[in-house]
Protein backbone atom coordinates (compact mmCIF):
# COMPACT_ATOMS: atom_id res chain seq x y z
CA UNK A 1 0.00 0.00 0.00
CA UNK A 2 2.92 2.48 1.21
CA UNK A 3 4.60 1.63 -2.96
CA UNK A 4 1.64 2.28 -4.29
CA UNK A 5 1.06 6.02 -2.49
CA UNK A 6 4.01 7.36 -3.30
CA UNK A 7 4.11 5.55 -7.16
CA UNK A 8 0.53 7.16 -7.47
CA UNK A 9 1.70 11.21 -7.94
CA UNK A 10 3.80 10.05 -11.08
CA UNK A 11 0.99 8.02 -12.93
CA UNK A 12 -1.88 10.26 -12.07
CA UNK A 13 -4.09 11.87 -15.23
CA UNK A 14 -4.45 14.94 -16.55
CA UNK A 15 -7.58 15.64 -14.40
CA UNK A 16 -10.18 18.36 -16.68
CA UNK A 17 -8.35 21.28 -17.45
CA UNK A 18 -7.56 20.69 -21.47
CA UNK A 19 -9.98 18.46 -23.67
CA UNK A 20 -7.33 15.55 -23.80
CA UNK A 21 -7.37 11.41 -22.72
CA UNK A 22 -5.90 11.52 -19.66
CA UNK A 23 -1.63 10.73 -20.12
CA UNK A 24 -2.23 7.49 -17.98
CA UNK A 25 -4.46 5.82 -21.16
CA UNK A 26 -2.53 6.95 -23.82
CA UNK A 27 1.24 4.76 -24.09
CA UNK A 28 4.20 6.94 -24.01
CA UNK A 29 5.03 5.83 -27.22
CA UNK A 30 1.80 7.33 -28.84
CA UNK A 31 1.15 9.86 -26.68
CA UNK A 32 4.01 12.40 -27.66
CA UNK A 33 3.66 11.96 -31.77
CA UNK A 34 3.17 16.11 -32.24
CA UNK A 35 3.08 19.51 -30.51
CA UNK A 36 -0.31 19.29 -29.41
CA UNK A 37 0.18 15.95 -27.37
CA UNK A 38 3.13 18.06 -25.98
CA UNK A 39 1.30 20.91 -25.66
CA UNK A 40 -1.69 18.65 -23.51
CA UNK A 41 1.14 17.46 -21.75
CA UNK A 42 2.34 21.00 -20.79
CA UNK A 43 -0.91 22.12 -19.67
CA UNK A 44 -1.09 19.17 -17.54
CA UNK A 45 1.71 20.90 -15.50
CA UNK A 46 0.05 23.94 -14.74
CA UNK A 47 -3.20 22.04 -13.53
CA UNK A 48 -1.12 20.08 -11.00
CA UNK A 49 0.71 23.67 -10.23
CA UNK A 50 -3.00 24.67 -9.67
CA UNK A 51 -3.60 21.88 -6.52
CA UNK A 52 -0.57 23.61 -4.49
CA UNK A 53 -1.00 27.38 -5.32
CA UNK A 54 -4.62 27.55 -4.32
CA UNK A 55 -3.30 27.35 -0.57
CA UNK A 56 0.01 25.35 -0.19
CA UNK A 57 1.64 28.49 -1.82
CA UNK A 58 0.27 30.78 1.24
CA UNK A 59 1.29 28.41 3.97
CA UNK A 60 4.86 28.24 2.62
CA UNK A 61 5.57 32.30 1.57
CA UNK A 62 2.51 34.18 3.68
CA UNK A 63 0.93 32.88 6.90
CA UNK A 64 4.55 31.79 8.33
CA UNK A 65 5.19 35.17 8.65
CA UNK A 66 3.92 38.69 10.45
CA UNK A 67 1.42 39.35 7.76
CA UNK A 68 -1.16 37.48 9.62
CA UNK A 69 -2.38 36.41 13.01
CA UNK A 70 -4.33 33.09 13.94
CA UNK A 71 -8.24 33.48 14.42
CA UNK A 72 -9.97 33.15 17.20
CA UNK A 73 -11.50 29.91 14.96
CA UNK A 74 -8.15 28.83 13.70
CA UNK A 75 -7.64 24.85 12.99
CA UNK A 76 -4.94 23.03 14.80
CA UNK A 77 -2.74 22.54 11.20
CA UNK A 78 -3.28 26.01 10.51
CA UNK A 79 -2.48 27.52 14.15
CA UNK A 80 0.67 25.74 13.93
CA UNK A 81 2.01 27.32 10.50
CA UNK A 82 1.11 30.89 11.84
CA UNK A 83 3.52 29.41 15.16
CA UNK A 84 6.21 28.28 13.11
CA UNK A 85 5.16 25.11 15.75
CA UNK A 86 4.47 22.45 12.51
CA UNK A 87 4.54 18.99 13.37
CA UNK A 88 5.17 15.87 11.15
CA UNK A 89 1.65 15.14 10.62
CA UNK A 90 0.18 18.37 9.27
CA UNK A 91 -1.32 17.98 6.15
CA UNK A 92 0.55 21.19 4.49
CA UNK A 93 3.52 19.43 4.68
CA UNK A 94 2.52 16.69 1.84
CA UNK A 95 4.55 17.00 -0.87
CA UNK A 96 2.74 14.70 -3.30
CA UNK A 97 0.79 17.31 -5.82
CA UNK A 98 4.14 18.78 -6.18
CA UNK A 99 6.01 15.91 -7.29
CA UNK A 100 3.34 15.22 -9.48
CA UNK A 101 3.62 18.12 -11.49
CA UNK A 102 7.42 17.77 -11.15
CA UNK A 103 6.40 14.32 -13.19
CA UNK A 104 4.53 15.82 -15.86
CA UNK A 105 7.27 18.76 -16.92
CA UNK A 106 9.66 15.21 -16.64
CA UNK A 107 7.65 13.99 -18.87
CA UNK A 108 7.86 16.64 -21.76
CA UNK A 109 11.54 17.58 -20.61
CA UNK A 110 12.50 13.68 -21.69
CA UNK A 111 9.78 13.48 -24.71
CA UNK A 112 10.26 16.36 -26.47
CA UNK A 113 13.35 16.13 -28.74
CA UNK A 114 12.00 12.96 -30.01
CA UNK A 115 8.71 14.73 -31.66
CA UNK A 116 9.58 16.00 -34.99
CA UNK A 117 9.97 19.91 -35.35
CA UNK A 118 8.89 19.83 -31.45
CA UNK A 119 7.99 23.59 -30.20
CA UNK A 120 11.15 24.68 -28.13
CA UNK A 121 8.84 27.08 -26.31
CA UNK A 122 6.96 24.11 -25.03
CA UNK A 123 10.34 22.73 -23.81
CA UNK A 124 11.07 25.75 -22.02
CA UNK A 125 7.73 25.74 -20.27
CA UNK A 126 8.37 22.63 -18.92
CA UNK A 127 12.14 23.31 -17.72
CA UNK A 128 10.50 26.57 -15.95
CA UNK A 129 7.84 24.51 -14.67
CA UNK A 130 9.84 22.03 -12.93
CA UNK A 131 12.78 24.69 -11.92
CA UNK A 132 9.70 26.40 -10.18
CA UNK A 133 8.80 22.85 -8.39
CA UNK A 134 12.24 22.57 -7.11
CA UNK A 135 12.78 25.72 -5.96
CA UNK A 136 9.72 25.76 -3.95
CA UNK A 137 10.32 22.33 -2.47
CA UNK A 138 14.14 23.23 -1.43
CA UNK A 139 12.89 26.42 0.30
CA UNK A 140 10.31 24.68 2.40
CA UNK A 141 11.96 21.13 3.24
CA UNK A 142 15.60 21.58 2.14
CA UNK A 143 16.99 18.08 0.87
CA UNK A 144 14.44 16.41 -0.86
CA UNK A 145 14.27 13.55 -3.96
CA UNK A 146 15.51 14.12 -6.99
CA UNK A 147 13.40 12.50 -10.00
CA UNK A 148 14.55 14.38 -13.64
CA UNK A 149 13.19 11.70 -15.62
CA UNK A 150 9.60 9.90 -15.69
CA UNK A 151 9.04 7.13 -13.33
CA UNK A 152 8.68 3.91 -14.76
CA UNK A 153 9.45 1.51 -12.20
CA UNK A 154 7.97 1.12 -8.68
CA UNK A 155 11.94 0.61 -7.67
CA UNK A 156 13.01 3.75 -8.88
CA UNK A 157 10.28 5.86 -6.72
CA UNK A 158 12.18 5.03 -3.80
CA UNK A 159 15.06 7.23 -3.41
CA UNK A 160 17.41 9.04 -0.72
CA UNK A 161 17.29 13.13 -0.70
CA UNK A 162 19.33 14.75 -2.81
CA UNK A 163 21.15 17.77 -1.02
CA UNK A 164 19.15 21.43 -1.65
CA UNK A 165 22.85 22.68 -3.12
CA UNK A 166 22.82 20.24 -5.56
CA UNK A 167 18.88 20.42 -6.80
CA UNK A 168 19.88 24.56 -7.15
CA UNK A 169 23.14 24.26 -8.71
CA UNK A 170 22.32 21.17 -11.26
CA UNK A 171 19.00 21.62 -11.56
CA UNK A 172 16.85 24.75 -10.70
CA UNK A 173 19.56 27.11 -12.41
CA UNK A 174 20.58 25.02 -15.53
CA UNK A 175 16.62 24.58 -16.32
CA UNK A 176 15.68 27.76 -16.09
CA UNK A 177 18.56 29.10 -18.10
CA UNK A 178 17.80 26.59 -20.72
CA UNK A 179 14.40 27.51 -20.51
CA UNK A 180 15.04 30.87 -21.50
CA UNK A 181 17.40 30.39 -24.45
CA UNK A 182 14.60 28.57 -25.83
CA UNK A 183 11.45 30.69 -24.85
CA UNK A 184 11.10 33.32 -27.71
CA UNK A 185 7.11 34.16 -26.21
CA UNK A 186 7.57 38.06 -24.64
CA UNK A 187 5.08 37.25 -21.82
CA UNK A 188 2.18 35.47 -21.24
CA UNK A 189 -0.64 35.68 -17.99
CA UNK A 190 -0.93 32.27 -17.56
CA UNK A 191 2.01 30.16 -18.62
CA UNK A 192 5.66 30.66 -18.52
CA UNK A 193 7.40 32.97 -21.03
CA UNK A 194 10.75 35.07 -20.86
CA UNK A 195 9.15 37.58 -18.72
CA UNK A 196 8.01 35.12 -16.23
CA UNK A 197 11.02 33.26 -16.51
CA UNK A 198 13.40 36.26 -16.08
CA UNK A 199 11.48 36.59 -12.41
CA UNK A 200 11.94 33.36 -12.03
CA UNK A 201 15.66 34.10 -12.32
CA UNK A 202 15.46 37.19 -10.29
CA UNK A 203 13.95 35.45 -6.96
CA UNK A 204 16.18 32.15 -7.32
CA UNK A 205 19.74 34.25 -8.16
CA UNK A 206 18.49 36.56 -5.24
CA UNK A 207 18.05 33.76 -2.82
CA UNK A 208 21.10 32.21 -3.51
CA UNK A 209 23.17 35.43 -2.42
CA UNK A 210 23.78 35.65 -6.82
CA UNK A 211 22.80 39.27 -6.91
CA UNK A 212 24.77 40.23 -10.15
CA UNK A 213 22.67 37.84 -11.73
CA UNK A 214 19.58 38.28 -10.34
CA UNK A 215 20.20 42.45 -11.21
CA UNK A 216 20.63 41.28 -14.62
CA UNK A 217 17.55 39.04 -15.19
CA UNK A 218 15.39 42.04 -13.29
CA UNK A 219 17.28 44.32 -16.16
CA UNK A 220 16.42 41.87 -18.84
CA UNK A 221 12.31 41.94 -17.57
CA UNK A 222 12.74 45.80 -17.45
CA UNK A 223 14.43 45.69 -20.94
CA UNK A 224 11.74 43.51 -22.48
CA UNK A 225 9.10 46.04 -22.13
CA UNK A 226 6.21 43.81 -21.61
CA UNK A 227 5.18 45.39 -18.29
CA UNK A 228 4.98 48.36 -16.84
CA UNK A 229 3.30 49.83 -13.14
CA UNK A 230 0.08 50.77 -12.74
CA UNK A 231 -0.53 54.59 -11.86
CA UNK A 232 -4.45 54.80 -10.46
CA UNK A 233 -5.64 53.12 -6.92
CA UNK A 234 -8.55 51.81 -9.61
CA UNK A 235 -6.09 50.02 -12.00
CA UNK A 236 -3.73 48.44 -8.43
CA UNK A 237 -7.50 46.98 -7.10
CA UNK A 238 -8.04 45.50 -10.57
CA UNK A 239 -5.02 43.63 -10.61
CA UNK A 240 -6.69 41.51 -7.75
CA UNK A 241 -10.32 42.23 -7.47
CA UNK A 242 -12.55 39.14 -7.39
CA UNK A 243 -15.73 40.11 -5.46
CA UNK A 244 -19.65 40.81 -5.59
CA UNK A 245 -19.11 44.72 -5.72
CA UNK A 246 -20.07 47.12 -3.58
CA UNK A 247 -20.17 50.25 -4.96
CA UNK A 248 -19.67 52.10 -1.95
CA UNK A 249 -16.03 50.50 -0.82
CA UNK A 250 -14.80 48.74 -4.37
CA UNK A 251 -15.55 51.92 -6.77
CA UNK A 252 -18.23 50.31 -8.66
CA UNK A 253 -15.78 47.16 -9.15
CA UNK A 254 -17.65 43.82 -9.77
CA UNK A 255 -16.84 40.47 -10.78
CA UNK A 256 -13.52 38.55 -11.50
CA UNK A 257 -11.05 41.52 -13.22
CA UNK A 258 -7.92 40.55 -12.06
CA UNK A 259 -6.05 42.23 -15.20
CA UNK A 260 -3.36 44.83 -15.59
CA UNK A 261 0.16 45.63 -17.10
CA UNK A 262 2.05 44.68 -13.51
CA UNK A 263 0.82 41.04 -13.84
CA UNK A 264 3.77 39.34 -14.93
CA UNK A 265 2.18 35.46 -14.37
CA UNK A 266 -0.76 34.55 -12.00
CA UNK A 267 -1.81 30.76 -11.58
CA UNK A 268 -5.38 30.77 -13.62
CA UNK A 269 -8.53 28.96 -11.47
CA UNK A 270 -11.59 29.34 -14.08
CA UNK A 271 -15.37 28.75 -13.81
CA UNK A 272 -14.79 26.89 -16.86
CA UNK A 273 -12.92 23.95 -15.45
CA UNK A 274 -14.96 21.21 -13.37
CA UNK A 275 -13.68 22.24 -9.49
CA UNK A 276 -12.27 18.40 -9.18
CA UNK A 277 -11.71 16.27 -6.06
CA UNK A 278 -11.34 18.11 -3.10
CA UNK A 279 -11.67 21.38 -5.01
CA UNK A 280 -8.10 21.06 -6.45
CA UNK A 281 -9.07 23.02 -9.27
CA UNK A 282 -10.27 26.08 -7.12
CA UNK A 283 -8.76 28.83 -5.52
CA UNK A 284 -8.60 28.92 -1.79
CA UNK A 285 -7.74 32.33 -1.18
CA UNK A 286 -11.59 33.73 -0.15
CA UNK A 287 -11.48 30.36 2.32
CA UNK A 288 -8.29 31.08 3.70
CA UNK A 289 -8.40 34.95 4.25
CA UNK A 290 -12.08 36.04 4.44
CA UNK A 291 -13.62 33.08 4.83
CA UNK A 292 -16.88 33.23 7.05
CA UNK A 293 -14.88 32.02 9.58
CA UNK A 294 -11.76 32.84 8.75
CA UNK A 295 -8.60 30.99 9.08
CA UNK A 296 -6.43 34.26 9.50
CA UNK A 297 -6.75 37.89 10.31
CA UNK A 298 -4.58 40.66 9.40
CA UNK A 299 -1.75 41.16 11.99
CA UNK A 300 -1.54 44.28 14.44
CA UNK A 301 1.99 44.16 13.47
CA UNK A 302 1.48 45.27 9.84
CA UNK A 303 -1.20 47.29 10.64
CA UNK A 304 0.44 49.44 13.00
CA UNK A 305 3.38 49.50 10.62
CA UNK A 306 1.08 50.82 7.73
CA UNK A 307 -0.52 53.41 9.57
CA UNK A 308 3.01 54.90 11.23
CA UNK A 309 4.01 55.12 7.74
CA UNK A 310 0.78 56.38 6.32
CA UNK A 311 -1.14 57.99 8.94
CA UNK A 312 -4.68 57.83 8.65
CA UNK A 313 -5.38 60.67 11.48
CA UNK A 314 -5.51 63.85 9.03
CA UNK A 315 -3.12 66.14 11.99
CA UNK A 316 -0.48 63.37 11.53
CA UNK A 317 -0.80 63.00 7.85
CA UNK A 318 -0.44 66.88 7.24
CA UNK A 319 2.38 66.81 10.11
CA UNK A 320 4.26 63.97 8.07
CA UNK A 321 3.18 65.26 4.85
CA UNK A 322 2.63 68.83 4.33
CA UNK A 323 2.76 68.97 0.86
CA UNK A 324 0.89 65.71 0.22
CA UNK A 325 -2.45 65.17 -0.50
CA UNK A 326 -3.93 61.62 0.15
CA UNK A 327 -5.15 60.43 -3.19
CA UNK A 328 -8.53 59.43 -2.84
CA UNK A 329 -11.71 61.07 -1.45
CA UNK A 330 -14.85 60.38 -0.55
CA UNK A 331 -18.56 61.96 -0.35
CA UNK A 332 -19.65 63.38 2.82
CA UNK A 333 -22.86 65.42 3.82
CA UNK A 334 -22.50 68.02 5.68
CA UNK A 335 -24.84 70.59 7.13
CA UNK A 336 -24.52 73.62 4.60
CA UNK A 337 -25.08 76.28 7.08
CA UNK A 338 -29.00 76.73 6.13
CA UNK A 339 -30.40 74.32 7.77
CA UNK A 340 -29.90 71.59 4.94
CA UNK A 341 -27.19 69.45 4.10
CA UNK A 342 -24.36 69.46 0.85
CA UNK A 343 -22.38 66.98 -0.72
CA UNK A 344 -18.97 67.76 0.35
CA UNK A 345 -15.15 65.69 -0.59
CA UNK A 346 -13.17 64.92 2.13
CA UNK A 347 -9.95 63.27 1.69
CA UNK A 348 -9.04 59.23 2.93
CA UNK A 349 -5.91 59.73 4.67
CA UNK A 350 -3.22 56.88 4.82
CA UNK A 351 -2.36 54.80 2.27
CA UNK A 352 -5.51 53.06 -0.44
CA UNK A 353 -3.60 50.38 -0.64
CA UNK A 354 -3.76 49.70 3.31
CA UNK A 355 -7.70 50.64 2.62
CA UNK A 356 -8.01 47.91 -0.05
CA UNK A 357 -6.27 45.11 1.99
CA UNK A 358 -8.43 45.39 4.83
CA UNK A 359 -11.70 44.21 5.11
CA UNK A 360 -14.42 46.67 4.31
CA UNK A 361 -12.08 49.26 3.06
CA UNK A 362 -11.70 53.15 3.90
CA UNK A 363 -15.29 52.88 5.93
CA UNK A 364 -14.15 49.41 7.63
CA UNK A 365 -11.05 51.57 10.06
CA UNK A 366 -13.74 52.91 12.10
CA UNK A 367 -15.75 50.08 12.59
CA UNK A 368 -13.11 46.88 12.66
CA UNK A 369 -10.44 47.33 15.48
CA UNK A 370 -6.93 46.94 14.06
CA UNK A 371 -5.79 43.08 14.36
CA UNK A 372 -9.53 42.13 13.84
CA UNK A 373 -9.86 42.88 9.99
CA UNK A 374 -9.74 40.37 7.49
CA UNK A 375 -8.23 40.37 4.50
CA UNK A 376 -9.78 42.10 1.52
CA UNK A 377 -7.23 42.43 -1.01
CA UNK A 378 -9.52 40.52 -3.53
CA UNK A 379 -12.66 41.71 -2.42
CA UNK A 380 -14.92 40.66 0.68
CA UNK A 381 -16.78 38.23 -0.88
CA UNK A 382 -17.17 34.62 0.60
CA UNK A 383 -17.38 31.96 -2.18
CA UNK A 384 -17.99 28.45 -1.44
CA UNK A 385 -14.95 26.52 -1.83
CA UNK A 386 -16.24 24.72 -5.18
CA UNK A 387 -16.74 28.34 -6.77
CA UNK A 388 -13.75 30.77 -6.14
CA UNK A 389 -11.61 31.07 -9.29
CA UNK A 390 -9.81 33.49 -7.53
CA UNK A 391 -6.16 33.65 -9.80
CA UNK A 392 -3.06 33.72 -7.29
CA UNK A 393 -0.43 35.71 -8.69
CA UNK A 394 2.89 34.97 -8.89
CA UNK A 395 5.03 37.59 -10.07
CA UNK A 396 4.25 41.58 -10.50
CA UNK A 397 6.52 44.19 -11.95
CA UNK A 398 6.66 46.10 -9.00
CA UNK A 399 7.64 42.57 -6.79
CA UNK A 400 10.67 42.60 -9.47
CA UNK A 401 11.14 46.79 -9.03
CA UNK A 402 11.22 46.49 -4.95
CA UNK A 403 13.52 43.66 -5.20
CA UNK A 404 16.09 45.20 -7.59
CA UNK A 405 15.87 47.77 -4.85
CA UNK A 406 17.09 45.11 -2.51
CA UNK A 407 19.51 43.63 -4.71
CA UNK A 408 20.90 47.65 -5.73
CA UNK A 409 21.26 47.86 -1.48
CA UNK A 410 23.12 44.50 -1.04
CA UNK A 411 25.49 45.17 -3.68
CA UNK A 412 26.52 48.66 -3.13
CA UNK A 413 25.48 49.08 0.61
CA UNK A 414 26.38 52.58 0.93
CA UNK A 415 25.05 54.33 -1.64
CA UNK A 416 21.14 55.56 -0.71
CA UNK A 417 20.34 56.66 -3.75
CA UNK A 418 19.77 54.02 -6.21
CA UNK A 419 17.49 51.65 -4.02
CA UNK A 420 16.00 55.11 -2.97
CA UNK A 421 15.23 56.36 -6.28
CA UNK A 422 13.57 52.92 -7.07
CA UNK A 423 10.95 53.08 -4.09
CA UNK A 424 10.58 56.47 -5.26
CA UNK A 425 9.33 55.53 -8.61
CA UNK A 426 6.65 53.11 -7.29
CA UNK A 427 5.96 55.95 -4.89
CA UNK A 428 5.43 57.97 -7.72
CA UNK A 429 3.02 55.45 -9.65
CA UNK A 430 1.49 54.96 -6.35
CA UNK A 431 0.26 58.57 -6.04
CA UNK A 432 1.91 58.39 -2.42
CA UNK A 433 4.35 60.74 -0.37
CA UNK A 434 7.74 60.78 -1.77
CA UNK A 435 10.40 58.80 1.13
CA UNK A 436 12.78 61.17 1.77
CA UNK A 437 16.94 60.39 2.49
CA UNK A 438 16.15 60.99 6.23
CA UNK A 439 13.42 58.74 6.35
CA UNK A 440 15.27 55.83 4.43
CA UNK A 441 17.62 55.80 7.00
CA UNK A 442 21.23 56.28 7.90
CA UNK A 443 22.60 52.62 8.17
CA UNK A 444 22.98 50.00 5.60
CA UNK A 445 20.81 48.08 8.31
CA UNK A 446 18.30 50.84 8.38
CA UNK A 447 17.71 51.03 4.42
CA UNK A 448 17.73 47.09 4.66
CA UNK A 449 14.62 47.12 6.77
CA UNK A 450 13.01 50.20 4.86
CA UNK A 451 13.11 48.25 1.47
CA UNK A 452 11.86 45.06 2.94
CA UNK A 453 8.49 47.33 4.55
CA UNK A 454 8.14 48.33 1.48
CA UNK A 455 8.06 45.25 0.08
CA UNK A 456 6.02 44.30 3.08
CA UNK A 457 2.79 46.49 2.61
CA UNK A 458 2.93 46.43 -1.66
CA UNK A 459 3.17 42.97 -1.97
CA UNK A 460 0.73 41.99 1.57
CA UNK A 461 -0.67 38.79 0.50
CA UNK A 462 0.58 37.50 -2.02
CA UNK A 463 3.08 34.81 -0.51
CA UNK A 464 6.20 37.09 -0.18
CA UNK A 465 6.95 38.07 3.15
CA UNK A 466 8.17 34.57 4.67
CA UNK A 467 11.08 34.35 1.72
CA UNK A 468 11.88 38.08 2.09
CA UNK A 469 12.55 37.54 5.94
CA UNK A 470 14.20 34.19 5.57
CA UNK A 471 16.40 35.68 2.36
CA UNK A 472 17.51 38.25 4.73
CA UNK A 473 18.30 36.38 8.29
CA UNK A 474 15.49 37.61 9.49
CA UNK A 475 13.16 35.26 9.98
CA UNK A 476 13.76 34.30 13.39
CA UNK A 477 14.11 37.73 15.05
CA UNK A 478 11.25 38.97 13.55
CA UNK A 479 8.94 36.21 14.60
CA UNK A 480 10.28 34.68 17.98
CA UNK A 481 9.02 37.50 19.80
CA UNK A 482 5.69 37.60 17.99
CA UNK A 483 4.79 33.80 18.31
CA UNK A 484 6.47 33.96 21.86
CA UNK A 485 3.81 36.51 23.05
CA UNK A 486 1.34 33.87 22.14
CA UNK A 487 2.51 31.53 24.43
CA UNK A 488 4.67 29.41 21.78
CA UNK A 489 7.10 27.56 23.68
CA UNK A 490 9.01 25.83 20.52
CA UNK A 491 11.36 27.95 19.86
CA UNK A 492 11.97 28.81 15.84
CA UNK A 493 15.41 27.26 15.28
CA UNK A 494 17.46 27.69 12.31
CA UNK A 495 17.06 24.06 11.45
CA UNK A 496 13.18 24.67 12.00
CA UNK A 497 13.03 27.67 9.55
CA UNK A 498 12.88 24.09 7.07
CA UNK A 499 9.63 21.93 7.01
CA UNK A 500 9.37 18.99 8.83
CA UNK A 501 8.37 15.93 6.00
CA UNK A 502 4.71 14.44 6.22
CA UNK A 503 5.35 11.38 8.39
CA UNK A 504 3.29 9.02 5.41
CA UNK A 505 6.51 10.02 3.17
CA UNK A 506 8.68 8.43 5.40
CA UNK A 507 6.63 5.42 5.97
CA UNK A 508 6.30 5.45 1.75
CA UNK A 509 10.09 5.85 0.82
CA UNK A 510 12.17 4.42 3.95
CA UNK A 511 15.28 5.71 2.27
CA UNK A 512 14.33 9.20 3.60
CA UNK A 513 15.16 10.76 6.75
CA UNK A 514 13.51 13.42 9.29
CA UNK A 515 14.48 16.69 8.73
CA UNK A 516 16.52 18.04 11.83
CA UNK A 517 14.87 19.63 14.46
CA UNK A 518 11.89 17.37 14.38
Amino acid sequence: MAYSAIILFFFASCEDLVDENPISEIGENNFYANNEDLLAAVISGYDGMQSFHRDQYFFWGEFRADNHAPSNNVNANNQEIADNAITEGNSATRWADLYRTVSRANNVIVNAPNVPSFDENLLAEALAIRAKCYFDAIRVWGDVPLFTEPVVLLSDATRPATSASTILNEVIIPDMNRAQDLMQIPSDDFRFSKSSIYALQAEVYAYSGDYPNAKLAIQNLIALGSHSLVTTPREWRELFFNSNGDPATDDALDGKIQEGSELIMSIRYSADEEAGTGSANRSAIAQLFRGGIPQYLMSEEIENKWVDRFPTDSTDWVTKYPNTDPALTRTVIEPDGMGGTVEVQRFNYGDWRYFYSRQGGYNGLGSIPIGEAKTGKWGDSVFPANEDITDVVLYRFVDMLLLLAEIEHKLNPTDAAVPLGIINQIRIARQLPLATTTEFGATPDERLDYILDERQLELYGEAKRWWDLLRNDKAISTMTPIIQSRGVTVPLTQERLKWPIFFEHLIENPLLNQNTGY
